[in-house]
């Protein structure tokens, strides 16, 4: 058993330092195309590619999903202004958004465990130590966007 542990462990760190140099190269060939760029051009350049990422402006939390509904169980939870959404680790597409209107309750049962009850949904139940995080920053949103509404 430890053999094969160890076996996978440096496939797993061969195939991450594959993806890495693959992700470096892409980048510097990126970059190769700007060269002319001066220091403030090139970050509003990377603001652009920065901000089209769906995931922009949210709190990412790592979280393992308890039940078998996506195919990755370890997955991050996205907390943004408006919606909290699901990702698969390292991508750029969520699984799942949902505004929080749609949001019954939230909360940690226990610790190291968060769920969230959605509207016409099976509740999400995560296994997270940064539970106590998550709420807040939904509480946080949520009273945001109560004194927008009341405001109209």
């Amino acid at each position: 058993k430890q053999w094969y542990q160890r076996r996978v462990r440096g496939e797993d760190e061969v195939l991450l330092a594959e993806e890495t140099d693959k992700a470096r190269n892409t980048i510097n060939d990126f970059w190769k195309t700007k060269a002319g760029y001066n220091k403030g051009t090139a970050q509003q350049e990377l603001l652009k590619i920065t901000t089209r990422w769906l995931g922009f402006g949210y709190g990412i939390f790592e979280v393992i999903i308890v039940d078998n509904r996506f195919r990755d169980s370890e997955l991050w939870l996205a907390i943004g202004r408006n919606d909290i959404a699901i990702y698969p680790r390292q991508k750029s597409i969520p699984l799942e958004v949902h505004t929080y209107d749609t949001i019954i309750s939230f909360g940690a049962p226990q610790e190291n465990v968060f769920r969230i009850a959605i509207e016409g949904h099976a509740p999400l139940e995560m296994n997270t130590p940064q539970f106590l995080d998550i709420a807040r920053l939904m509480k946080t949103f949520i009273a945001i966007m109560v004194k927008g509404k009341q405001r109209r």
